[in-house]
């Protein structure tokens, strides 16, 4: 026997250790990374619509009387900015069936009427197509009116935590709502159950949030990973910006991505 074979063995197992080492730490260096950019961003928007909450109140107090109608959208600027704070996407009341909490839409109302208003104006004036097939089985696109929808779908997956989905969209096929809010993400081990059970359904699946950008392409993409559509999250995404060329995700929204594939596949292959 070779005299340095035992040696030999423990420098392999040493390096063997090594790299596993360091994939361990490659992923908790992802996790960190996405959990930092998530938060950043999240404060980011939590300081924008607080300090409109803080003005508008400043004003509402400085006005008295009539100015002090003033507080209603500062309360709900206010509610906003907890969401992205920390507290999530509960915080704007979307119900299971795609409606909201009354009590929550009366207090949301002004911050409601302005999103709600962005969107309509951006849908009457973008040339973007409503809905884009990737597979036959997976269409991606914006939130939709009653008779927009497309012929044949069998689910439809609503990602939006600030709209209603509509009564002729809920009730053409199943209906499931994934709350996220703008420009957001979901830890993966909300994502992934949800996604595993869409993927064994027959027939086509309809992914939408707002505009059908952000929050659409990052669900959408590890839908393809979890069907089998895609090999991984990257040809996912590719995948879906070829025939939506508008699709972005924030850095994020990526590597929010990567950890739900990741999830996705280890669930597969037990």
């Amino acid at each position: 026997m070779f005299p340095y074979s035992g040696l030999l063995e423990r420098v392999r197992e040493t390096q063997i250790d090594a790299v596993l080492v360091r994939a361990s730490d490659d992923v908790q260096s992802i996790s960190l990374d996405a959990f930092m950019c998530e938060g950043i961003r999240h404060m980011a928007y939590a300081s924008v619509f607080a300090i409109a909450a803080a003005l508008l109140s400043f004003l509402a107090r400085m006005l008295q009387g009539a100015g002090l109608l003033l507080m209603w959208p500062a309360v709900s600027f206010l509610l906003v900015a907890l969401a992205y704070a920390g507290a999530g996407p509960k915080v704007l009341g979307k119900r299971p069936d795609g409606r909201m909490q009354p009590v929550t839409v009366l207090m949301l109302l002004p911050y409601l009427l302005l999103t709600w208003g962005t969107w309509r104006l951006v849908r009457l004036l973008s040339r973007e197509r409503p809905h884009d097939r990737v597979v036959p089985d997976v269409v991606v696109g914006r939130r939709l009116l009653p008779g927009e929808l497309p012929e044949g779908v069998t689910v439809v997956l609503d990602l939006t935590a600030e709209f209603i989905e509509p009564d002729g969209i809920r009730g053409a096929c199943r209906y499931v709502s994934l709350p996220i809010l703008d420009a957001s993400t979901l830890p993966a081990e909300e994502v992934a159950p949800v996604l595993l059970e869409l993927a064994t359904i027959p027939g086509p699946i309809y992914v939408h949030c707002a505009q059908g950008h952000g929050r659409t392409g990052m669900i959408a993409a590890a839908l393809l990973v979890a069907r089998g559509d895609a090999p991984d999250e990257r040809e996912a995404l590719a995948m879906i910006q070829r025939v939506r060329p508008a699709v972005r995700t924030s850095t994020a929204q990526q590597r929010a991505l990567a950890e739900l594939a990741a999830a996705l596949r280890r669930a597969s292959a037990t």
